[in-house]
């Protein structure tokens, strides 16, 4: 048993080491790397020269959660300190985090290019702080911004591309990865351009590629391009920062466009402004509405008759009103800028926007009041909110699941190498798959709420599998599953499996039944399929919002993100999920998936 605890041990991810005294003892390889020691023990004063922070230190010494940046030069790194002090001993993991301080760093610098993008006055002026960024901040030297004209891709910006290539003109019915990634509307990698029919060489010696298309909803303006010269080298964080990156910059490129049409032809202003898709607003200087268009009166869901002479009070919060009248503040000094703001809906809902506001004056220069277009983003505002909650889970969740694996691992330093002891590396392991399962969920909330291809799936045969992939758990719970399989076929993909997966480990964990039964039915256009337990059910205080995100029991250990996904893929196919109790007490789930996607 011992030669597993030591396995366990030595394989993870992070480095341990107890505190006793004045000595210091390294209990794995991991930490022993850390610390560039290969001796088991090690000095007081050689550890603490390593931690080097006097704050870390006292962190470590009381058992305070921690980062520190250890080593120097080419390999320092950052680490996070996790521990507990029990009889004056203290018992540590070190786990190295670079990674996401250096990601927390660039979001950082994102969300302040963003902030100066949304005042630039001029497309210019915001090519230039996109391409500024991916040079100085994400270190990409080779990189373009292509604008659509007529029936070609044109490069209007560029850095490391030849001179033949910065003057190409991309026909958009031919190849290119970004030809690909405009005509899709959606982002396209390229790991080994060499092995890609559709990439032209635009930077030579180029071996990986990542285009973005530059596109406001359905409107496309271009592309963003990155392009470097070693295979594979464009990372995954980096891609998520790009696409952060260029959505802020088509929301701005959509308030320049607008405010450039309006500039067009003042013999057609009305006839624009009335047509625009974007709300136009005017406003006195005391914040009285002297005109919308009919855009913005169905932005805000009122007749125009009902919005012009009201104040802008009336559509707004009390917090975003202080702003409006701090704004024209500004306007009287001749500001135009261009800023976030919410606006209330008459049903209430609240309503996220880009404000492209200027002064506008009298004959006699005399300011009168605000000029100003509304973009509605609150789409956007809400695909932002899902990326943010991927993020915060990443960082958090799964350092919440680590922080499982040390006290298991703590409990282990303490036992005998007995039957406790055998299951307490069980758990350890099992809070390492807990980990990996999360991840996954994460990877396919993704894949349930993008487009994807949709091939036929036999359905009962994948109930089927899940069924036994489940068998030993129920087993082990006293539980039996029942199914007659049945033929079915949808038009799904890979993660259509996690349906059922979810809601009978749901089931299995969680109901404290005996009993578990499955039932599929087809008919001409529908399968439904019902998963029933004769459990506990579903505690009330949770069961109206049991399909939302975090949402889980009491004693449960998991992310909560079961039940949200499985509603996401549902949906996703265009079909429905509802929950209501059993015919023996227990939850009922019934599931209708279309047999052909609408």
């Amino acid at each position: 048993m011992s030669d597993v605890v030591n396995e366990c041990t030595e394989n993870l991810p992070a480095g341990l080491f107890v505190i006793r005294g004045k000595d210091i003892f390294l209990l794995n390889e991991h930490m022993r790397k850390l610390l560039g020691s290969r001796g088991e023990k090690i000095s007081e004063e050689e550890f603490w020269d390593f931690v080097g922070s006097k704050e870390a230190k006292e962190k470590i010494l009381s058992g305070s959660s921690t980062r520190f940046r250890v080593g120097g030069g080419g390999r320092a790194e950052w680490v996070e300190y996790r521990g507990t002090v029990k009889d004056g001993k203290i018992f540590g993991c070190l786990i190295e985090v670079t990674s996401h301080v250096l990601f927390d760093k660039k979001m950082a610098a994102v969300e302040k290019v963003s902030r100066e993008m949304k005042v630039a006055s001029s497309r210019d002026e915001l090519y230039s702080l996109a391409m500024d960024f991916t040079k100085d901040v994400l270190g990409y030297k080779n990189c373009a911004i292509l604008e659509r004209e007529e029936n070609c891709l044109k490069v209007v910006r560029e850095r490391g591309y030849d001179k033949k290539a910065s003057l190409m003109e991309i026909p958009l019915d031919g190849k290119g990865v970004t030809v690909y990634a405009f005509n899709r509307n959606e982002a396209r990698y390229v790991p080994d351009v060499l092995k890609a029919e559709e990439y032209i060489e635009g930077v030579p010696g180029a071996r990986c590629e990542y285009a973005v298309p530059i596109a406001f909803r359905e409107e496309k303006y271009g592309v963003f391009d990155v392009q470097n010269d070693e295979i594979d080298s464009i990372t995954y964080s980096d891609r998520i920062l790009f696409n952060t990156l260029v959505s802020e910059m088509a929301t701005v490129l959509k308030g320049l466009q607008t405010l450039e049409k309006l500039k067009e032809s003042e013999a057609n202003y009305r006839i624009l402004v009335e047509a625009a898709k974007e709300g136009i607003i005017k406003l006195d200087t005391e914040e009285n509405i002297l005109f919308v268009n009919q855009s913005l009166s169905n932005l805000l869901g009122y007749k125009t008759e009902e919005i012009i002479g009201k104040n802008l009070r009336s559509f707004t919060t009390e917090e975003q009103f202080e702003i409006f009248t701090e704004k024209t503040e500004l306007r009287r000094d001749g500001v135009k800028d261009s800023y976030e703001a919410v606006f209330i809906h008459k049903n209430g809902k609240v309503l996220n926007t880009i404000v492209s506001a200027a002064p506008f004056y009298s004959p006699d220069g005399k300011f009168e009041g605000t000029f100003a277009i509304v973009t509605d983003i609150t789409e956007i505002k809400e695909a932002e909110e899902k990326a943010e909650f991927y993020h915060s889970l990443l960082r958090h969740d799964i350092g919440n699941k680590n922080q499982i694996i040390m006290g298991y691992l703590e409990l282990l330093m303490e036992t005998e190498l007995d039957e406790e002891q055998k299951e307490l590396v069980e758990m350890a392991y099992s809070a390492i798959t807990s980990s990996n399962e999360l991840i996954k969920k994460v990877k396919e909330m993704q894949i349930a709420t993008e487009e994807n291809e949709y091939f036929q799936v036999e359905l009962g045969g994948e109930i089927k599998r899940t069924i036994d992939e489940f068998s030993n758990e129920a087993e082990k719970k006293g539980m039996e599953i029942h199914y007659q399989p049945v033929k079915s076929v949808i038009e799904g993909n890979e993660i259509v499996r996690e349906i059922f997966a979810n809601i009978i480990g749901n089931a299995i964990a969680h109901s404290g039944g005996k009993n578990i039964y499955v039932d599929l039915k087809n008919d001409e256009k529908y399968v439904t399929i019902c998963v029933e337990d004769d459990g506990n059910g579903i505690p009330p205080h949770i069961k109206n919002k049991i399909f939302d995100k975090k949402v889980k029991g009491e004693e449960s250990n998991g992310s909560g993100l079961g039940l949200y996904l499985v509603k996401t893929i549902v949906e996703s196919y265009g079909g429905e999920i509802h929950m209501g109790q059993g015919r023996k007490g227990g939850t009922r789930f019934e599931i209708m998936l279309p047999r052909r996607r609408r």
